[in-house]
């Protein structure tokens, strides 16, 4: 995606962004260690941050996030898509 049109999209979701304080995901993040265990313990940080908000789940093109199944996990077309269906125009 260009860079115009990624800060275009980003402006109109920035509505729906939950900023998540730092102590709530350090609570999750044990939870999220053991979640991410065997996939990609990089990533639990993500992880413990989408349990600690509530959240419909996490946007990213990281496979390995999409193997875990705690957290809904989209990819950009996904999201794009399921936005698309639900009236949001780009």
């Amino acid at each position: 995606m260009p860079a115009r049109d990624s800060e275009r999209l980003l402006e109109r979701l920035a509505g729906y962004f939950t900023v998540v304080p730092a102590d709530a995901v350090a609570r999750r993040l044990r939870e999220a260690e053991r979640i991410m265990a065997g996939i990609d313990p990089n990533d639990s940080a993500y992880v413990a941050a989408a349990l600690a908000a509530p959240c419909d789940g996490i946007w990213s093109d990281d496979p390995h996030l999409r193997r875990q199944r705690a957290i809904r996990c989209w990819t950009t077309p996904e999201l794009v898509a399921e936005l698309t269906a639900s009236g949001m125009r780009f």
